[in-house]
């Protein structure tokens, strides 16, 4: 796992991030045969965003994440759970110990092999994996923004791939990666997850992502400004509609 892509991005990610909807979390409850008590490990947890979420349904959260400054804002909005500073890829936890572990925008950071086999190791008979993502919905704003940071991030695209896409190249072959490869048997789970944005939360959700330039950095200033004429082309009453949609790969190991 890269464990240093956030490093000096916690506040703004945490702060800007989008969440997720609650009938997500509604879903997992079910698919894990509605026990609250059940034991559940958010895995490349962030600052909590997903991990919060989790607990509008379940008691027993562990969350784990590396990087040392998301780790502390996590620690900091949810004192009362148990969070571990480890990898994805070797936990520390305990073996046979979880019914579901979750990561939420965080799996392609992982080197997917070492992780599927810590989650065997973790999970208990029976348990679940549940990968989850807010993808964004291309249309014309979105393809305005991708201007943007095509310009003025160094590594937003690798060829035609979107660094940190979810899926192995696209959409459909990520489908099929997580359905024929991945998981012994899998469910998809989707939801229209829209969210409407001032300038000031659109310009701090482009910059929490890993690729966007910090202010330490010569091309920040003219970053800012052109996400800024992006933002005014397509506003209406002081706000756009940012689209999001929310999948989720669940299935056993």
């Amino acid at each position: 796992m890269n464990e240093e892509k956030f490093s000096g991005k916690a506040e703004i990610y945490d702060k800007y991030r989008p969440t997720y909807p609650a009938a997500l979390i509604d879903i997992l409850y079910k698919e894990i045969h509605g026990d609250e008590n059940r034991r559940v490990a958010d895995i490349g947890a962030g600052t909590g965003i997903f991990t919060k979420a989790l607990l509008g349904k379940f008691r027993n959260v562990t969350a784990v994440e590396p990087n040392g400054d998301m780790y502390s804002v996590l620690k900091a909005n949810l004192p009362e759970i148990t969070a571990v500073q480890s990898s994805a890829e070797n936990t520390g936890l305990p073996s046979h110990s979880f019914d579901l572990i979750t990561t939420a925008q965080a799996f392609h950071w992982f080197d997917k092999d070492r992780f599927r086999n810590e989650c065997a190791r973790l999970l208990k008979p029976g348990g679940k994996l549940a990968v989850v993502w807010n993808r964004r919905v291309r249309n014309d704003f979105s393809a305005r923004r991708d201007e943007v940071c095509t310009k003025y991030c160094g590594t937003f695209h690798t060829g035609h791939v979107f660094i940190g896409h979810n899926g192995v190249d696209e959409d459909k072959e990520g489908d099929r990666f997580f359905k024929e490869v991945y998981f012994d048997d899998c469910k998809v789970f989707t939801y229209d997850n829209p969210f409407l944005m001032t300038k000031e939360q659109f310009i701090g959700d482009t910059l929490s992502r890993s690729y966007a330039p910090q202010s330490s950095d010569g091309n920040y200033k003219d970053f800012l400004s052109e996400l800024e004429k992006a933002f005014d082309e397509f506003v209406t009453d002081g706000r756009v509609t940012v689209l999001y949609q929310t999948v989720c790969y669940l299935g056993t190991l």
